[in-house]
């Protein structure tokens, strides 16, 4: 187990701290205990139907102890180390015990990695949803102006041809035609 480790538990829940340990020489049964650092010295703890000690074997040369609080209290704050014999000690490992509902531990978020990733997305997305609402908007203001701009020249072009029809006989010297002026 990696040094500094809290373990945090609600009170009155079951927590199962662990320390690993390497025996030495003959393969035998350990005895492991533990304690509670409380200052300078380490006080071994009492087992009792509030806390019990367990051993898996790993290996022929190791293995895992485990202390376990069965119905954890605020009294089992604190630093705990586990012994294998009278030679090999453990680092200090941290438990923390919380109220439950208490209000000074923020949620935690598994998937707040994700946030940063779904913010990009949907600002993309909303950009491209303006950008095509756009180009749709000024699409269908060109086929309106199209449509109306044909309407006018098609009316113009009619007037054009029924001012024509109706000129005056003319000579067709080109000497009068530049001096004649229409008004529609």
């Amino acid at each position: 187990m990696p040094r500094n480790t809290v373990f945090v538990a609600p009170v009155m829940t079951e927590l199962k701290i662990n320390c690993t340990v390497t025996l030495h020489g003959c393969p035998r049964n350990p005895r492991i205990k533990w304690c509670k650092i409380t200052g300078n010295d380490c006080k071994a703890l009492n087992y009792s139907n509030h806390i019990r000690s367990e051993w898996k074997n790993f290996t022929e040369h190791g293995g895992m102890a485990f202390l376990v609080f069965l119905n954890i209290s605020m009294e089992d704050t604190g630093f705990y180390r586990c012994k294998e014999g009278d030679t090999s000690v453990s680092h200090a490992i941290n438990v923390t015990v919380t109220v439950l509902g208490d209000l000074n531990t923020p949620p935690t978020d598994d998937l707040g990695w994700l946030w940063p990733y779904v913010y990009t997305c949907s600002g993309t997305v909303g950009l491209v949803f303006m950008a095509v609402s756009f180009f749709y908007v000024v699409r269908c203001q060109g086929r309106n102006w199209t449509r109306k701009d044909m309407e006018n020249k098609n009316q113009y072009m009619d007037k054009r041809k029924n001012d024509l029809l109706h000129l005056p006989h003319l000579c067709l010297d080109s000497d009068l035609l530049t001096y004649v002026v229409y008004r529609v």
